[in-house]
């Protein structure tokens, strides 16, 4: 499979997942004040959670038949990001640098989250979700340096 619809397929599934946290975030919010008696019901927003397990259903389901047809083993199909599936020793030493190259960005942005996370009680006020959006925020970043260094090698 191509290396940018790889890319992308992730950044859609990280996407969605955001979605279906911000809605399991505002039922939980809404859960914690009918505790608290101040409010009447919980009202859960099941689409996002049910478009989420649906299309990363039908990308498992691609993914994993089409390593299956590259006669590779269950565990492998399954198990394995398509994005560590090399065939030669050109292919590891690129997927190497690669992942030495995400693991140097997360370096620098750990820090960086850590102190957007600081602005939280402020800015909760306004955006609830922030601090789930600053999580997603982590692996954003480690998918598109990892993409990105692997297609400027590839050139």
């Amino acid at each position: 499979m191509k290396l940018s619809v790889i890319y992308m397929m992730n950044v859609i599934v990280l996407g969605l997942f955001g979605w279906a946290m911000v809605t399991y975030f505002d039922a939980a919010s809404q859960f914690q004040r009918l505790m608290s008696g101040s409010g009447d019901d919980v009202i859960i927003n099941i689409t996002p959670i049910f478009i989420t397990l649906l299309i990363v259903s039908i990308i498992g389901f691609m993914i994993t038949r089409n390593k299956r047809r590259n006669n590779k083993g269950w565990k492998e199909a399954l198990l394995l990001p398509s994005e560590l599936c090399e065939d030669d020793e050109r292919e590891k030493t690129l997927t190497a640098h690669a992942c030495r190259n995400a693991y140097i960005a997360m370096m620098f942005t750990s820090p960086l989250l850590i102190a957007a996370m600081t602005l939280q009680p402020v800015v909760s006020k306004q955006f609830p979700a922030y601090p789930i959006l600053v999580l997603l925020f982590l692996p954003f970043v480690q998918i598109s340096v990892f993409y990105f260094s692997l297609r400027r090698k590839l050139r």
